[in-house]
């Protein structure tokens, strides 16, 4: 529905609780809908973020070991990607906060590794702001797009099989230095 396609009597009856109880936690529906977001990235954090056993792997594998959780959040957690993106069409104040809060921090923290990889020649050497929306994309679009890979090429994009063949491929896209490395 959207943001603006709901009320909180419409979120309190699906959720099934009296719609007092959301006005008297939250306040308004858009801190809900901000508490919403702040846990679903602290949730995204918590799965993407890197292993204490991954600390001392080469910058490359570490990499690969990312791309591939990623895959995984993005097939397990489609709903993230969705909102963003509906938040993205309107370009309001709850993305700007988002951004602010959210998107830009992660994307900082990445950049250094990217640029190293692109250095060392193990990853296409491009902006890596443009790098991210490109691995966003490609990571998320099949997971978005699933009933329309079941519809046209009969594959199911949240099964076990694909999720692996996809993170094959998107590690194949995005850090094609490191196979020519390998060899």
């Amino acid at each position: 529905h959207g943001f603006e396609g709901i009320g909180v009597r419409d979120i309190a009856q699906t959720v099934g609780v009296q719609h007092g109880l959301i006005k008297y936690h939250f306040g308004t529906k858009d801190e809900l809908w901000r508490e919403a977001v702040r846990l679903m990235f602290a949730r995204a954090n918590h799965i993407l973020r890197r292993a204490e056993s991954e600390a001392d792997l080469p910058p490359a594998e570490a990499f690969e070991i990312s791309l591939r959780r990623y895959v995984r959040y993005c097939a397990e957690h489609p709903e993230h990607a969705r909102l963003m993106v509906q938040e993205s069409f309107r370009d309001n104040e709850r993305l700007a906060w988002a951004a602010e809060n959210f998107i830009r921090p992660s994307h900082d923290r990445i950049f250094p590794g990217w640029q190293t990889l692109m250095r060392e020649g193990l990853m296409p050497q491009v902006d890596p702001v443009l790098m991210v929306y490109a691995i966003t994309g490609a990571t998320q679009s099949i997971f978005n797009l699933a009933a329309e890979a079941r519809l046209t090429h009969g594959i199911d994009a949240l099964s076990e099989e694909v999720i692996e063949a996809y993170s094959d491929a998107i590690v194949a896209l995005f850090l094609p230095g490191k196979k020519a490395a390998e060899k």
